[in-house]
């Protein structure tokens, strides 16, 4: 069932609020289980205006800034001042890679691709977030967002998977978070992703999830002018057995990379590179500041 709003949308009936639903403002599809028991892609995608109409943010105006805040978690802050956050991290039993708790992070929506430990620690989002972790197409304030449904990328067990790939369109400017998806589409989810400018790609040294030829052929088919690898080794804020690498064998074999200083860029249609750059963004200072944590 999805949360919109204080209404509920089941299998695509809109149905009133009852008293364990009203007031819940996170729109949200339970990934954990397998693909054959997702709902058909006609109900997925589906449009809430009445949710744009009710959603408020309270971030100051300023310019299209993309933050980057470790493995694949970035914060979109618009020139409305709409904060939007992907995928924050936690550690569960058994897997310890993130050596401090995802930080504090400003935040009006959060998005998540899907529900793996690295990528789903909705608890981090703040008091009044709302959340996304389903495919369909959603306006908040000025930005435009579509999630569209396929399937894990890595080893054969992940690879019946579900994982929503969220394309992000603000201030003129296109986004694909890749989240851990495939680079296999098949034709009609190519479709839906469509011309982006931005491209968010899982890429290390280890393959852990897309090798090499498998990256380079998704940016060959969307052409993006900026590509941002993410989920990759991080020391000091990863623990050293993830089993990633970095990103840097990979980055050797791009023509047209740029190592950014900080954590934060700006985006504009005027100021996009003529040809693909790749751009190389440093974590957040608060994702190395965050209270440490203890393997469970």
């Amino acid at each position: 069932m999805v949360q919109s709003v204080g209404r509920s949308i089941d299998k695509g009936v809109i149905t009133e609020p009852t008293k364990t639903n009203a007031g819940r403002r996170a729109v949200d599809l339970d990934l954990d289980a397998g693909s054959e028991d997702l709902p058909p892609l006609e109900w997925l995608l589906f449009s809430d205006p009445v949710f744009s109409e009710r959603f408020m943010t309270t971030g100051a105006a300023g310019p299209l800034t993309l933050a980057y805040y470790g493995h694949c978690a970035f914060q979109w802050r618009t020139e409305a001042g709409l904060r939007v956050l992907t995928d924050p991290y936690r550690n569960i039993a058994g897997r310890y890679w993130f050596q401090r708790l995802f930080p504090d992070v400003e935040c009006d929506l959060g998005l998540i691709t899907h529900a793996h430990f690295d990528h789903d620690a909705a608890e981090r989002l703040p008091e009044g977030a709302s959340l996304i972790r389903m495919p369909g197409e959603f306006t908040y304030q000025d930005m435009s967002i579509r999630g569209v449904l396929d399937l894990h990328s890595g080893a054969p067990r992940l690879r019946e998977f579900p994982n929503v790939m969220f394309r992000l369109e603000t201030g003129g400017v296109s986004f694909l978070h890749l989240g851990d998806n495939r680079a296999d589409w098949p034709a009609g989810v190519a479709r839906a992703i469509g011309e982006i400018d931005v491209l968010l790609v899982t890429v290390d040294d280890s393959n852990h999830l897309l090798n090499y030829q498998e990256v380079d052929s998704l940016i060959e088919m969307l052409e993006p002018k900026v590509v941002i690898p993410m989920h990759y080794q991080i020391p000091g804020l990863m623990a050293g057995d993830t089993g990633l690498e970095p990103p840097d064998g990979w980055l050797n074999t791009q023509s047209r990379v740029k190592r950014l200083d900080g954590h934060t860029a700006e985006f504009s249609p005027g100021a996009l590179p003529a040809q693909t750059e790749v751009w190389l963004f440093q974590p957040s200072p608060a994702s190395f500041t965050s209270p440490a944590v203890e393997p469970v």
